[in-house]
């Protein structure tokens, strides 16, 4: 059977909880708790799984520098699980630079599919690597901050504005601070 190994990183903004298999990263989140992100986990590989963080080193040096607003171009290997149409998607997402955003319309362009745009929709909401594969770098065309983790609820909006809020983008996480900005302004030329 795979092993997977995961641990709890400590950043500014939370625990980041990861896994990974000896191929790469295999998930991601930047929010709940370890109970939700091993249930999760486990519906998305069948592995043994290993409490391990020493394997997790450089992407805790990644993550401190990302927190601090540094420009971070995360370089670690991936393991992405799901169908190849999400896989495109999620290697257009992590394409997609620090301090800029896309769209769900223009991602879709980008992978040669301009009529799929609530397909990549779904794809960035079932993105398994948050961060890594920055889709809280993605919006509505006109500028709205879209969903979420696959959802609207204001928790997870909030997680969205405070990753934006990181990256430079927006002010705060408090209110709508999307509404103050034109967010059209940081999509990529």
């Amino acid at each position: 059977m795979e092993k997977v190994y995961y641990a709890g990183i400590e950043t500014p903004l939370g625990t980041v909880w990861a896994a990974a298999t000896e191929k790469g990263l295999v998930q991601v989140h930047a929010s709940g708790t370890e109970e939700a992100f091993l249930s999760e986990l486990r519906g998305r590989v069948e592995a043994e799984l290993m409490h391990d963080p020493g394997r997790f080193d450089g992407l805790r040096r990644q993550l401190e520098a990302w927190s601090e607003g540094e420009p971070v171009i995360f370089d670690l290997p991936l393991d992405l699980r799901g169908t190849e149409f999400q896989k495109e998607v999620w290697r257009s997402i992590h394409a997609i630079p620090h301090g800029k955003l896309s769209s769900y319309g223009r991602l879709a362009e980008a992978i040669g599919r301009p009529r799929a745009a609530r397909a990549v929709g779904n794809a960035v909401g079932a993105n398994p690597c948050g961060i890594v594969i920055p889709c809280h770098r993605v919006v509505w065309s006109n500028g709205g901050l879209g969903g979420f983790g696959g959802g609207f609820d204001p928790e997870r909006l909030n997680n969205k504005r405070r990753l934006l809020m990181t990256e430079g983008i927006l002010p705060r996480v408090e209110g709508k601070p999307e509404k103050e900005v034109d967010l059209t302004r940081f999509f990529e030329k």
